[in-house]
């Protein structure tokens, strides 16, 4: 009886480990299969390639179609990481696009893999999720992640943003594009026109699908016609 149980347990061990093992592998390979390779195609006048650094001048253009991203420059590398072309740096003015925005920037990096970058003296214009108003941002240097939709930024004179009757200065902003807050750093200063209400604060959330505002430390004025 005790060998017939014992018989039983290893059984019962060894379906368990079969069954672990098989989830385990499914969900390697489904992950293996979500990183979907990604092609980047540019168009120059002049290239070289040195190690794992190729230089692009002229009428660069590139295009990474997985992303609906491109970048038109007249100066551009691209550097590997790894065994990868990963890494994008362009040391002059460029015009970017992505999902849902554009941009112009007097330089910029992009990473392919990680779909993150940096603007340098950028205007950003995009669509805000939540209310469908267009959302324009003047920033020194404004990082991004366009897998999450997450923008962050700062400006020594104060970040510039407008979006529909909103005005908004701030020393430093996050915007969470899903979401759909734009968090304010940092002598904020809040200007809506259509309520004839100015607002400044030490920081403040604006929630942008009705523009709605959240603050602390605050002065306001308001216009009573």
């Amino acid at each position: 009886m005790k060998k017939f149980l014992r018989i039983v347990v290893l059984v019962a061990i060894g379906i368990f480990l079969t069954v672990l093992l098989t989830a385990q592998t499914a969900k390697t390979s489904q992950t293996t299969s979500q990183k979907k390779a990604k092609t980047i195609r540019i168009s120059t006048d002049y290239v070289e390639q040195k190690g794992d650094q190729i230089y692009y001048k002229g009428k660069v253009f590139a295009n990474i179609e997985e992303e609906k991203t491109t970048i038109k420059t007249s100066e551009m590398y691209v550097k590997k990481v790894g065994d990868k072309w990963q890494v994008v740096e362009v040391p002059v003015k460029a015009d970017f696009s992505f999902d849902g925005g554009t941009a112009v920037a007097d330089k910029m990096t992009y990473d392919i893999e990680q779909r993150t970058g940096t603007l340098i003296n950028s205007v950003v214009n995009m669509v805000d999720s939540k209310s469908k108003e267009n959302m324009a941002i003047v920033s020194d240097t404004l990082d991004f992640n366009l897998e999450s939709d997450v923008y962050t930024g700062t400006k020594k004179s104060g970040v510039n943003i407008t979006k529909g009757d909103i005005f908004v200065v701030a020393e430093r902003f996050e915007y969470y594009k899903k979401s759909g807050e734009l968090r304010l750093f940092g002598s904020v200063v809040i200007n809506d026109t259509k309520n004839k209400i100015k607002m400044t604060a030490s920081d403040a959330i604006v929630y942008t699908e009705k523009n709605e505002v959240k603050a602390n430390n605050v002065s306001i004025e308001m216009t009573v016609e």
